[in-house]
């Protein structure tokens, strides 16, 4: 069951590091726990070792429970600015030799609304195709963003093109 294994991985708190200072448990997406996981989790941050550290992430803090929140500091993060994380895909293109259009990246950055995990597995997948990467390839990869549709619908409806209105809703859909 989840909270037998929960309890084996707890079950290695209290020993001693092998060679470092400190231990991390990074336990992600800490709200799909059970109520069973989360006391045998709890019961370990009522006292934890000084030589170990528990990272709990989440995106929904709301479903954390108030007796592990009342025991953590919590930092919450922000989004990663697209200018930013189309300059860090930038650098990471050149490490690993991905021949990809500027633009390319600018969509990577923004379909990726901040998520520089999101934005990586992206380049992943396109650094696949083992060729020049291009804007077209990026789009049909992420799909159209649903607003750029709007836009684009938006468009068509005012200048009265029936075909591109079938289109864009075809794209929307």
């Amino acid at each position: 069951s989840k909270v037998d294994e929960t309890r084996e991985v707890l079950s290695g708190v209290p020993l001693a590091t092998a060679g470092g200072r400190r231990k991390v448990y990074v336990i992600d997406e800490v709200h799909m726990l059970s109520a069973g996981s989360f006391n045998a989790l709890l019961k370990t941050l009522e006292e934890p070792p000084p030589h170990v550290i528990f990272i709990l992430a989440t995106t929904e803090a709301h479903k954390v429970l108030p007796t592990i929140v009342s025991r953590t500091q919590r930092f919450d993060f922000r989004r990663i600015p697209s200018d930013v994380l189309e300059s860090h895909l930038g650098e990471i293109s050149k490490l690993e030799n991905i021949d990809i259009d500027p633009g390319a990246i600018a969509v990577l950055a923004r379909h990726a609304e901040g998520s520089a995990r999101d934005a990586l597995s992206s380049l992943d997948q396109l650094a696949t195709l083992g060729r020049h990467v291009t804007v077209d390839d990026a789009e049909r990869l992420l799909g159209r963003r649903s607003e750029e549709a709007l836009v684009d619908l938006f468009d068509a409806i005012a200048k009265g093109d029936l075909g591109a209105i079938f289109a864009t809703s075809q794209t929307l859909v």
